[in-house]
């Protein structure tokens, strides 16, 4: 993990899968001081179910956690009424820290990486795929009323089809054509499909005057980006070995905070798309989870996808028409 946060919420998403069912786990969860009402105390996770409460604190650390520590904790379950409180560490426990967790019913849990020889033997390795379309050869026409064609200006039109959501509108378009085309099957893989698609739109504008369709042609492909070969923990009690451990958590990463967590036959999948670098006409559209054996899909969550479903288009050349005249290219 690459910062407490994302180590926080990586935990959330193992109690989600590992918890009672009914339960309700929170990330950073703000919880009422019995004895002083007005002020919350921040917990990094929290556990409900029925009346019962259970905090969950992390530490993202490089050395084992000590005594202080467990400490501390033993004083927040007191003044906070909670029911247990599990101690999270990335670097695992002391043998100090160990013994007091016991001795006081302190939960103790962290992760423990696995070697490539386990890795083997566990034989459970999940593959991911990111999928993104790459058009090329692309051609877009605009068509206006023939009142409003003389009034745009060459200047204002390439400045502003850069951003315009009409563009945003084509490109969507033509991802749903293709991804009804099935280029997934692979019986079009490293093919390159043509296509055309229009557009007809209601009271959109363009450059101040009403755009009335618009239509894009060109060609797509579909390219994969394949996730490296992930870091494996397991998730459970200090010293004890990775069959008998709770969860394992795989980190592809070189896709920012992707991981896939694995509980039994549950996974729980989080996409993090905020560093992958799609291109210029690039167009992400497709995440592939590939198993041997059949797994539940507990949880899927995206992060960072607003910007990767919207298409970079620079130099692209665009035909301005209207329905009276003949086709008059500009741009």
């Amino acid at each position: 993990m690459k910062n407490p946060a994302a180590f926080e919420r990586q935990v959330r998403r193992i109690y989600e899968l590992i918890a009672e069912s009914g339960a309700e786990v929170t990330w950073n969860d703000h919880i009422s001081d019995p004895d002083n009402p007005p002020r919350t105390r921040q917990i990094d996770v929290t556990i409900r179910r029925n009346s019962s409460l259970t905090l969950v604190e992390c530490r993202l650390r490089k050395t084992p956690q000590d005594v202080q520590w467990i400490e501390c904790l033993i004083g927040r379950r007191i003044s906070l009424g909670a029911q247990s409180v599990i101690a999270v560490s990335s670097s695992g426990f002391t043998a100090g820290a160990l013994a007091k967790a016991r001795q006081y019913g302190i939960i103790t849990r962290d992760l423990q990486r696995l070697s490539d020889k386990e890795v083997e033997n566990w034989g459970k390795r999940i593959e991911l795929r990111l999928y993104y379309y790459q058009y090329s050869d692309l051609g877009v026409s605009l068509r206006f009323s023939p009142e409003s064609i003389q009034t745009i200006k060459l200047d204002s039109l390439r400045a502003e089809r850069r951003w315009h959501s009409c563009l945003q509108s084509l490109f969507n378009a033509a991802a749903q054509k293709l991804t009804d085309a099935n280029l997934l099957s692979g019986r079009l893989d490293g093919q390159k499909v043509k296509f055309g698609v229009e557009v007809v739109f209601d009271e959109v504008h363009l450059c101040g005057v009403p755009l009335e369709r618009a239509s894009l042609t060109g060609s797509a492909e579909l390219v994969a980006i394949e996730a490296d070969a992930p870091v494996v923990h397991a998730y459970g009690e200090p010293n004890t070995s990775s069959t008998q451990r709770e969860a394992v958590v795989q980190d592809f990463q070189s896709i920012g905070h992707t991981s896939i967590t694995q509980s039994a036959d549950r996974i729980s999948t989080l996409i993090d798309l905020s560093q992958v670098e799609i291109p210029p006409f690039g167009h992400f559209r497709f995440v592939r989870v590939n198993t041997e054996e059949e797994l539940d899909h507990d949880a899927f969550e995206i992060f960072g996808i607003e910007e990767k479903l919207k298409v970079v288009v620079t130099g692209l050349r665009v035909k301005v028409y209207s329905s009276s005249d003949a086709a008059a290219e500009r741009g």
